[in-house]
């Protein structure tokens, strides 16, 4: 049976830094506050465009398989922050790389959006519809933060992650690598918890709406509840579809939400710390690109071995949620590097943040 195998990965973090003390100097916090609840110290802020981060973290996933644009079927992009919503960036990824052979278009699925990317992809190669699909998961959150509201800017950053998917023939039964098992769902009623009314990071993406109605709506304490029956019963009914259990779990690699959420959620599964891969320390919440980013680096220290069961599962607003059971293949090394860079840029944080400082600033008149 053909099925979907991971063969390239790659991301992209912005260089410039907004850390725990950074954020001590804008709201009522400080770093043991936002570590304690957390896990985060630090998180990216771009300089550019998400959809420039999309590219290079696909180009480097494309080394790592060893392919061209050309080569591509499908480019699928997840992402709660595009650029533009028509073109899609998909498309615009489309034509920087050259994939004249490629469909593409984009996935909103908030956090979940890589999870269900996957899932789409998996059902596309199976059928043969598709043999070499590039997914990336970009994200430009900070363009929506309130830096003055504690409640959600100390949990989100920016960056892209990407992976090559490509068909593979199992031969041998169901031992064969690639996705094993898919389980998707969604809760619209509670969509309510987590709004971004911001309609793209291109220009003006308050479109014109007062600050009040344009900034992160977030509610934490209902959202951790959430996530962590959500993850932790998606990933439970993707091991039963696959007629496994969490005994046979190698690595889980979840949404990097929360690390108390991440705790929660797979002590619930019955998977101690030591099988979970966490990253969130130093790149915080970075919502659909937050799982290739992390599979990007659990290759990288060596976590991730040829023929282990991977469960990747997240949770994210609408709401979504999604886990994937996947055997890895057998290369765990890049087959080549792509050498390119964001361009650099002089900027500090605050520099990058003013414009959501000035424009959150008549919510804040003591500030």
């Amino acid at each position: 049976m053909q099925r979907a195998v991971i063969t390239g990965w790659g991301k992209c973090v912005p260089p410039v830094r907004l850390t725990n003390a950074d954020l001590e100097r804008l709201c009522d916090t400080d770093d043991d506050w936002i570590f304690e609840r957390t896990g985060i110290r630090s998180r990216a802020i771009s300089h550019v465009e998400g959809t420039d981060l999309a590219e290079l973290a696909a180009r480097r996933a494309l080394a790592c398989a060893g392919l061209e644009p050309p080569d591509l079927d499908l480019i699928l992009v997840a992402s709660t922050t595009p650029e533009l919503l028509c073109p899609s960036v998909a498309t615009m990824i489309q034509e920087r790389l050259g994939a004249a052979n490629a469909a593409a278009f984009d996935l909103n699925a908030a956090c979940s959006g890589f999870v269900y990317a996957t899932a789409t992809v998996t059902g596309m190669i199976e059928s043969g519809f598709a043999n070499r699909v590039l997914v990336i998961g970009a994200e430009k959150l900070h363009i929506a933060m309130d830096y003055r509201d504690r409640s959600h800017c100390i949990l989100f950053g920016d960056g892209a992650g990407a992976a090559v998917y490509e068909a593979s023939e199992s031969t041998d039964g169901e031992s064969g690598a690639g996705v094993i098992s898919v389980d998707l769902g969604a809760d619209g009623t509670k969509g309510g918890t987590m709004v971004v009314q911001a309609m793209g990071t291109r220009g003006e993406p308050y479109g014109g709406q007062p600050p009040e109605k344009t900034r992160l709506h977030f509610e934490g304490q209902a959202v951790f509840k959430i996530a962590v029956q959500g993850i932790a019963g998606s990933a439970m009914r993707a091991l039963e579809r696959a007629g496994m259990t969490a005994d046979d779990v190698d690595l889980v690699i979840p949404h990097q939400a929360n690390a108390r959420i991440i705790e929660s959620a797979t002590r619930r599964l019955g998977i101690e710390p030591e099988r979970v891969f966490v990253n969130i320390e130093h790149l915080g919440n970075t919502a659909a690109a937050s799982i290739p980013m992390a599979i990007h680096d659990a290759l990288q220290a060596g976590r991730i071995a040829p023929g282990d069961i991977v469960v990747l599962t997240a949770f994210g607003g609408g709401v979504t949620w999604g886990s994937i059971v996947l055997r890895w293949g057998y290369r765990t090394e890049p087959l080549g590097t792509h050498e390119g860079e964001l361009p650099p840029t002089d900027a500090t944080v605050f520099d990058l943040l003013q414009s959501n400082l000035d424009f959150y600033a008549p919510l804040h008149p003591d500030a």
